[in-house]
Formats: structure tokens, sequence, C-alpha cells
């Protein structure tokens, strides 16, 4: 690719002084060779920089002399002839240059932004590691944490909850809680109608103690902290449970005694 972007411009300016010479008897004669040229100069200069084009603008400048001559005498030149040879001369090696400029400051325009791209990709890069490295940090939290953690809607639904959870509530697998509705967990569904009545945006339940129970029916004592949070149009509770049933039993039974 390197080797073609050096020599493609060049090797096209032969070739278009070859088909230019080889026309030159016919009827196919282009009458403005000289413009045919100074297209494949600029070819040159954009394609393989200043180089390529000066090479490219040395072989089109020899080819004029040589063209603009008076027949049989190379470089000799009528007064008009002349004048030309001079415009061309002076105009293809101005245009190489001009292009060749434009060409250095479109690539240095254009490496400024893959630099920039680069380091913008290697910052989007680090701060994606970092978060998923922070969220790797408190989904371990999460899972570790003795306190059973859930989140759930309103209506019940659980959307999230923790293996502290699964096992406060006897089942075996957090698929299986998230199957269920949070009302199955309350003893008397009323405590948990009662306990949405509590809950307003910015108020946290803290402490509340209500009787639940088990997949599997037991009874247990469960102590809820929960707040309300409003993301956007949708309202989600989150919430910590404790199994306090020993120290409930214990104060019923001093209560008793």
């Amino acid at each position: 690719m390197k080797l073609w972007a050096d020599w493609g411009g060049p090797l096209l300016t032969v070739a278009a002084l070859v088909v230019l010479e080889l026309l030159s008897g016919t009827r196919l004669r282009i009458p403005n060779a000289p413009a045919v040229l100074l297209l494949t100069t600029v070819y040159a200069a954009l394609s393989g920089g200043r180089r390529s084009g000066f090479i490219s603008a040395a072989i089109t400048c020899l080819y004029l002399a040589y063209v603009f001559s008076v027949p049989g005498e190379p470089l000799r030149y009528t007064d008009e002839n002349l004048r030309r040879v001079i415009v061309w001369l002076s105009t293809i090696p101005a245009m190489v240059v001009m292009v060749a400029l434009m060409k250095r400051r479109a690539d240095h325009a254009l490496d400024e932004v893959l630099r920039r791209e680069r380091d913008h990709s290697a910052s989007l890069a680090a701060s994606l590691a970092e978060r998923t490295r922070a969220e790797a940090a408190l989904r371990a939290l999460f899972e570790r944490n003795l306190a059973g953690i859930f989140r759930s809607r309103r209506d019940g639904r659980i959307l999230e909850c923790n293996s502290a959870l699964v096992h406060l509530l006897g089942f075996a697998s957090r698929d299986e809680v998230l199957a269920r509705n949070a009302t199955e967990f309350y003893a008397d569904p009323a405590d948990r109608e009662r306990l949405m009545k509590l809950l307003q945006p910015g108020v946290v339940v803290s402490n509340h103690e209500l009787p639940w129970r088990r997949a599997d029916g037991t009874p247990i004592w469960a102590l809820i902290n929960v707040r309300e949070v409003v993301e956007g149009p949708a309202t989600y509770l989150e919430g910590i449970v404790l199994d306090i049933t020993d120290r409930k039993r214990a104060q019923l039974g001093a209560q008793t005694a």
C-alpha cells in the first residue's frame, strides 16, 4: 500500500503520457494534454505527498518542454509556446507545493482526531473498568451481608434480593424468591397494607416488627427497615430484613412469665 502511495502517482503520470502520445496522431487526440497531466500530478501529491508530487511534476514538465518545442528542434519554441511552457513549468510545481501542504495539514488534523479518539477510548475503557470493579465490590458486599436485602415494587413484585434473604425465607434459590410476591411473606396481609401507608417519598420506616412466614409456613418475626425510592416515573421499595424470632420469643416468654 505504501509502495503505491509513493509511486502510484508518478506511474499514473507516465501512463498518461503514453496514452497521450498514442492518441496524438489519431482522431481521439486530446486537445489539452497539460490539463490531464496536471490532474495526475495533483493525484501524486495527494496520495504520496510532496516527493511523489515533485517526481510526477518533473516528468510532466519534461514532457511539456518537449511537446511545445518546435518540431525537430527540441527546446526551441515559438513565442506563444514559450509563454505556455513558462506558465505550465511554474504552475505545476506550485500546485504540487500547495496540494502537499494541504495534505500535510489534513494528515496532522486526522492524526490529532485519532489521538483524541484513542485517549478518549482509553479513558472510557478505564472508567468502565473502574465501574465494573465498583459494581463487583458492591455485588459482593450485597451478597455477603448477613441481613436480608431486597428491592421491590409497591405492588409486591420482588426485583432483587441477596442470599441472606433467600436463607431467611427458607427458599432454595434466589429465583424462587423473585417468582413470589412480597405479600406472601406476611403472616397477615393487612400488615403490609399498613406498612405501605407509612411509606412516602423521603420517609424511612425503621425497626418495624412484623410476623412473617417462611416458605414452609413456619412463622418468624422480621425486623424491617424500608424506604421508598422514586426514579423517574418508577417507584421502588428498598429494604433490609433481620430475623428476630429468637429475641421476640424471649421477650414474649418474659412477659408471660
